[in-house]
């Protein structure tokens, strides 16, 4: 071997390496030239907003992956308890570990096989304390991320326990925006006060003719929520002998608003209510009134008490109270 073959073998070998290291699985298939996504890996929220009722039990959350590098990314979800209106309990996070003000909900991890666009979840358990309870936001952002960095949705708001698309207790003294039509001259739906509480009622003894008078919510849009629900307070005194059901519960999504509803088409939903008062009870509670059917998403329904008699006095007539009127979805 001369000279000149001698300085060329150390180079075939060294070509030779190469070329086997290149060849052994771990090669990401780039070029050197060109940058394998370390430097712009980002991770977000699939969402920057989610609305559950409490009955929902759990709620999961989403987390994106864009150009991520061809080695694992991670990240913490953290429950922000300074800037959230929920308890860590909420979420059943009152025994995870505490970071400042926040609580660790957990890590989501992507393998290295991940590509742009893959999402990995995190389901937390949603505590259910309080049938319509008000709406609360629960805060969640990222932490301790390794391999990527936060880009897009860094900040996640969960909305729990009702969704509040209407409600009204007439503590104001009045029926508004709720509006009256009296179908015949009798006495219609007004306001009364017990023992500092108010509430709509409506009572024929006396009038001048037997009642029919409806209570009409203002126009509702469903289009926005699903699962939507009624529930009320409802309280009877005396009896109407002469009349099976002084007040029912009905809903429409071609009333008008104003005018007179029974020129208009009215689903009775009064077999829904779970629970209707008996004479000499106290304020009951109606029960969740399911209003998720098909025929009422729309993005006018109205809800309607109406109150019937059979005459103006002492056993042809009888007073019927309503109260904390609430619809609900999620």
């Amino acid at each position: 071997m001369n000279t000149l073959q001698l300085l060329r073998l150390p180079a075939l070998l060294l070509a030779g390496a190469l070329l086997i290291t290149g060849c052994d699985g771990l090669d990401s298939g780039t070029p050197p030239t060109e940058a394998t996504g370390e430097s712009n890996a980002t991770v977000s929220f699939a969402t920057d907003n989610i609305s559950i009722t409490e009955e929902s039990g759990t709620v999961t959350i989403e987390v994106t992956v864009t150009n991520p590098p061809n080695d694992t990314v991670s990240a913490e979800v953290l429950y922000a308890d300074g800037t959230s209106s929920t308890s860590p309990s909420d979420f059943g996070l009152e025994s995870s570990r505490n970071v400042g003000s926040g609580y660790v909900a957990g890590r989501v991890v992507f393998p290295d096989t991940a590509t742009t666009g893959n999402t990995q979840t995190l389901t937390l358990d949603i505590a259910d304390e309080e049938d319509n309870e008000p709406k609360e936001d629960g805060v969640f952002v990222f932490q301790n991320v390794t391999n990527a960095s936060v880009e897009g949705t860094d900040r996640l708001t969960i909305s729990i326990g009702a969704i509040e698309i209407f409600f009204k207790d007439f503590e104001d003294g009045s029926l508004d925006p709720m509006s009256v039509f009296n179908v015949t001259n009798g006495n219609g739906w007004g306001t009364g006060n017990f023992e500092n509480n108010s509430y709509a009622v409506a009572n024929a003894f006396g009038g001048s003719e037997a009642s029919n008078s409806w209570l009409i919510s203002p126009a509702i849009n469903f289009n926005n929520f699903e699962g939507e629900t009624l529930t009320f307070r409802n309280r009877k005194r005396f009896d109407d002998g002469g009349e099976e059901q002084p007040l029912e519960v009905k809903v429409s999504t071609d009333y008008d608003g104003s005018g007179n509803p029974e020129n208009f088409s009215w689903t009775d939903i009064t077999d829904r209510v779970q629970s209707l008062a008996s004479e000499g009870e106290g304020f009951v509670a109606s029960g969740e009134i399911d209003l998720s059917d098909a025929q009422f998403q729309a993005d006018e329904v109205y809800v309607a008490f109406k109150y019937t008699s059979s005459g103006t006095g002492p056993g042809s007539s009888e007073e019927q109270q309503v109260d904390d009127v609430r619809v609900v979805g999620r």
